[in-house]
């Protein structure tokens, strides 16, 4: 049964279903509390995981090289290894201060099983043979799934904000970008729209990593469909108000027509025609002309008044400034203190910081939540000495205080299997940056095996392409590899890529792809 060509054909439509379908399952509702009350998990979560199942299990069964086998059972077993001792490593972290303490085992391993599926996506996709058609096919239906919910939800004004927890409507459409007093009377927070999706960052991941390929595809068959789904990908990503979606898309769009130029003039892989590249142009302006007015370029005001903030502090009356407020600290710890007295001066740090926090900039969560000052004030004058945008910045804050925990645990195998997903989650100090919250979640081991074989088929795509520059060095082969290099630019940037699967999925897709292409099992 599972060897007949018809239940094949069967298995990889449910594939090209699924993969166009991830937008459905990234609908906000779906990871609503009362529901994963139910179910533990998102009702989607365990849907992805079942169809994710049968089709890696049947992609298994039709293996035609045996020594695929040998080379899945070794990998098993690094994973399983690794799972062990980094479950060992993450229930022995312990640090008395702050609010690190809450670890789960079930979500740390159910953490994993989600970082290595989009790994199995890259053989799946290999392994079904899956063909340039239905790839661009499921490109343009997510894009048009994604952009059509995002932008008529805005029109509507039913689109759920981007930020401040994405729970309630935008308080303004985009037609009303353009009022000249919108943004004094609402902040960008208010007005950045997701459409009915998640999480703005994983939306912001998805479409970074679509638009190339939409691009490329717009360029190969310039018709109406293609026109259409990449004018609403850029209108949507300015409506997302994330810095990566709302001006990213600008450098990619330059990046691409250079890209397109080039396989016309140089390469002369592809026949010049002016004018789709014209009709690209006018979206490009529009676009830019929309820019000024959208949410992303109204969210600037602590870089631009920092230093006005910092003088402001300083001069404060009635406050004493952090210079001499340390200056006595500095010399009262000169002294030969009793531990009364010891006692006394860290309260009168603790005081100092109660009363000065909003003044200096700090978040009151982070103070009294996430990292409580009365635990360790002397991180919390520290911190008050870093200039005042990055105080401000809540990414900034979850880099130090993680590290700081890191480093009061003083365990250098911290950094090699990780201290675990769930302590960053629990702690609500979940950085926005992957780079940082990998090398702490799941450390530099977790790192090799669950985001290094995205750039070993990079990597290896590259070198592939540069070798056989005449055959391999094509438009499509080009474009995918920048689009996976842009996910790694948004990771980097705003974070909550990587461990999320609207985003690796793709990712996974691509990236299989990349290799049938490179590795001529498929032919455009």
């Amino acid at each position: 049964m599972f060897k007949n060509e018809k239940f094949k054909k069967c298995m990889l439509y449910l594939f090209i279903g699924f993969m166009i379908a991830q937008p459905l399952f990234d609908i906000f509702w779906l990871y609503s509390d009362n529901l994963i009350a139910i179910f533990k998990f998102s009702p989607s979560t365990i849907i992805r995981m079942l169809i994710m199942g049968v089709l890696f299990i049947t992609s298994f069964i039709w293996f035609k090289d045996k020594r695929k086998y040998k080379f899945l059972i070794v990998a098993s077993i690094i994973y399983l290894i690794y799972a062990i001792f980094h479950h060992i490593n993450s229930t022995n972290f312990y640090v008395a201060y702050g609010n690190f303490e809450q670890y789960s085992f079930v979500k740390e391993m159910f953490y994993l099983v989600r970082m290595i599926m989009p790994l199995l996506i890259i053989f799946i996709t290999y392994e079904k043979n899956l063909s340039v058609k239905y790839f661009k096919n499921i490109i343009v239906a997510v894009a048009l799934i994604f952009s059509v919910t995002m932008v008529v939800t805005n029109f509507l004004g039913l689109a759920l904000a981007s930020y401040g927890g994405g729970t309630h409507a935008i308080k303004a459409t985009f037609f009303e970008w353009f009022y000249g007093d919108i943004y004094s009377k609402y902040q960008y927070l208010d007005i950045a729209s997701k459409g009915i999706f998640h999480m703005a960052n994983q939306v912001s991941g998805v479409l970074v990593c679509l638009l190339p390929l939409l691009i490329y595809i717009y360029f190969k068959k310039p018709n109406v469909l293609h026109g259409i789904t990449l004018f609403l990908t850029i209108i949507s990503m300015l409506m997302l108000g994330t810095r990566v979606a709302s001006m990213g898309w600008i450098a990619i769009a330059v990046a691409m027509i250079i890209i397109y130029l080039f396989f016309a003039f140089i390469k002369k892989e592809i026949t010049f025609s002016l004018k789709p590249l014209l009709v690209f142009i006018v979206m490009i302006v529009i676009g830019g002309a929309i820019l000024p007015f959208s949410p992303v370029m109204n969210r600037t005001y602590i870089n631009d008044n920092s230093e006005v903030v910092e003088e402001n502090i300083e001069n404060s009356d009635g406050t004493k400034t952090l210079k001499k407020f340390k200056k006595y600290i500095a010399e009262k710890e000169k002294e030969d203190l009793t531990k009364e007295e010891r006692e006394a001066l860290q309260l009168e740090k603790s005081n100092f910081i109660k009363n000065s926090f909003g003044t200096y900039g700090v978040d009151r969560t982070f103070v009294e939540k996430i990292y409580p000052y009365t635990d360790d004030p002397d991180f919390w004058l520290a911190e008050y000495e870093i200039p005042f945008a990055d105080r401000a910045n809540h990414r900034q804050l979850k880099k130090d205080v993680t590290k700081r925990v890191i480093e009061l645990n003083d365990n250098s195998i911290d950094y090699v299997v990780g201290m675990s997903f769930t302590r960053l989650r629990n702690a609500l100090c979940y950085m926005e940056n992957d780079i940082y919250v990998h090398m702490y979640s799941i450390g530099i081991i977790g790192i090799i095996l669950f985001i290094c074989p995205y750039l070993v088929v990079l990597g290896y795509a590259l070198y592939k392409m540069f070798r056989d520059y005449n055959k391999k060095f094509t438009f499509i082969n080009v474009t995918m590899a920048f689009s996976i290099v842009l996910v790694f630019f948004a990771g980097i940037v705003s974070g909550n890529v990587f461990d999320e699967w609207i985003v690796t999925l793709y990712l996974g897709l691509i990236c299989g792809m990349l290799l049938l292409s490179i590795n001529n099992k498929e032919e455009e």
